[in-house]
């Protein structure tokens, strides 16, 4: 099953009233103002023996609820039979993450989740979400995917060891390196995928990469507060929001 989790990353959220402190917002619930989110899920590859790890749940906000910010998500704090209702109509298929939307009326936020109601009936409050130019949110599986790869430096300069230009050539093929990530989906797909590498940014130091800073750290954070970061960071440098032009 394929599960898309589209961009993105936690933007931090500034203090809306100078009266709050910082140790007081961080717990913070705040109504929903569009009364509706994306339904986003991660299925974690289990490596040990018997290891069976339990599908991740989130929502991804509309910008209202996140400073202007598109792209991020929440965890989906829900109660088990609802958390279980979701994630079996997922796997049943009745219900595609980055496609469907969950109307969550009442619900509330903070930084690190969606409350949902717990009177919530799951199953009816599923509707299709459909981007105002008509196209789904869903990667194609035939013809051209524009791939960008992003190369992060944290808070204490934690980066991935390898330059902008020798990822590139291991994600895109565009050096030495003939077995990569885009010959690979080549030819798992007969040809019928073409992954382009970027779009010819002014922002890219090499083909098809971006470098960005994020204000956090990689190791005292979540994923998805990270992933959230990054989603905002990208999406300042690139000056649009994401998706935008790209699949992945």
């Amino acid at each position: 099953m394929h599960l898309q989790s589209a961009a993105a990353l936690l933007a931090l959220l500034a203090s809306a009233c100078p009266h709050v402190t910082h140790a007081e917002q961080q717990g913070l619930r705040r109504k929903l103002a569009a009364n509706d989110c994306t339904i986003m899920a991660v299925e974690a590859l289990g490596l040990e023996e018997g290891e069976d790890p339990e599908m991740i749940v989130e929502c991804e906000l509309n910008p209202a609820d996140a400073d202007g910010v598109s792209g991020i998500s929440l965890l989906l704090d829900a109660n088990p039979a609802q958390l279980g209702a979701l994630r079996q109509l997922i796997s049943d298929g009745q219900v595609t993450p980055g496609h469907h939307k969950l109307n969550i009326v009442g619900a509330e936020i903070d930084d690190s989740a969606v409350h949902v109601p717990p009177g919530l009936d799951i199953a009816s409050s599923v509707r299709q979400n459909v981007e105002k130019d008509g196209r789904r949110r869903l990667v194609d599986t035939i013809g051209n995917l524009n791939m960008l790869l992003v190369k992060v430096t944290d808070v204490g300069g934690l980066v991935y060891p390898d330059s902008a230009t020798t990822m590139s050539d291991e994600v895109f093929g565009t050096g030495v390196d003939p077995v990569n990530l885009k010959s690979g989906l080549e030819e798992c797909s007969w040809d019928k995928v073409t992954v382009v590498p970027g779009l010819s940014d002014p922002n890219e130091v090499a083909t098809g990469v971006i470098e960005v800073d994020i204000g956090i750290s990689f190791t005292n954070n979540t994923r998805g507060t990270i992933r959230n970061a990054i989603t905002t960071a990208v999406q300042t440098k690139l000056g649009h929001s994401l998706p935008g032009p790209y699949d992945y």
